[in-house]
């Protein structure tokens, strides 16, 4: 797999006040190829919140190294069933590869696929 085409940044929205709160989610990384969690981040509401869902390398196999995709809907899945949101300022978590994976929409940020050179306007 092209890790380089590959989306490691989603916008996601968790549960909370009205419709919920926007969340950027990100893939942590030990190097450019071994994933080893989640950052969640918003600064939607009452200041900024962040936590992070951690994972052993080890425990990172197959489909959770090769899509960050589904290793950000595990996290997701850990965050919405255990209410992490709420607890931001508890610190960091442990990935739970049982956790049941977020269905939820998932936007990917910033992974355009075909970059364009930018428009160049000359004086007429």
């Amino acid at each position: 797999m092209n890790k380089v085409a590959t989306p490691s940044n989603f916008l996601c929205t968790l549960p909370g006040q009205g419709k919920g709160i926007a969340y950027h989610v990100a893939v942590s990384f030990l190097d450019s190829s071994h994933p080893t969690g989640v950052r969640f981040t918003s600064f939607v509401g009452d200041g900024r919140r962040s936590f992070g869902v951690q994972a052993d390398e080890a425990a990172l196999t197959g489909e959770m190294v090769d899509s960050f995709e589904a290793l950000c809907r595990l996290a997701i899945g850990q965050a919405i069933r255990d209410h992490l949101y709420d607890k931001a300022g508890e610190g960091d978590y442990v990935l739970d590869l049982g956790a049941q994976p977020f269905e939820g929409e998932l936007r990917p940020v910033g992974s355009r696929v075909g970059v364009s050179m930018p428009r160049m306007r000359f004086p007429g």
